[in-house]
């Protein structure tokens, strides 16, 4: 039995169902070093997983504050920019590796599903 994969993203085909093969190829060839890029900060290193944490609270600020109508910019910790060099350094020196099936199925949002 082919299992598949539903994926509309960049590179999807028109349907969205891709095969294993025609999913990772599209995975690899659009999104290889940015999936590397994700697990490096998230899993593997503490400082970029809190820098993520910090610029998504960030983030989640100034979108309340844009919601409401507030023209004062939200205050970034003091960490935050120690944290993204930290960051910056450890992404440019540790070496990439690929993603697995499992790894682009969780960075991209696509759904497994049988025929």
């Amino acid at each position: 039995m082919v299992e598949y994969i539903y994926y509309n993203g960049l590179g999807a085909n028109k349907s969205g169902k891709h095969t294993v093969q025609e999913f990772l190829e599209i995975m690899n060839t659009k999104f290889g070093i940015s999936c590397s890029d994700s697990l490096l900060t998230q899993l593997d290193y503490k400082p970029c997983a809190e820098y993520v944490k910090l610029n998504r609270e960030f983030a989640e600020c100034n979108m309340r504050n844009v919601d409401r109508k507030i023209k004062k910019p939200c205050n970034k910790s003091k960490n935050y920019e120690k944290l993204g060099n930290q960051c910056t350094k450890y992404r440019q020196t540790k070496k990439r590796r690929k993603c697995s099936l499992d790894e682009y199925i969780k960075f991209s949002d696509a759904k497994r599903g049988g025929p």
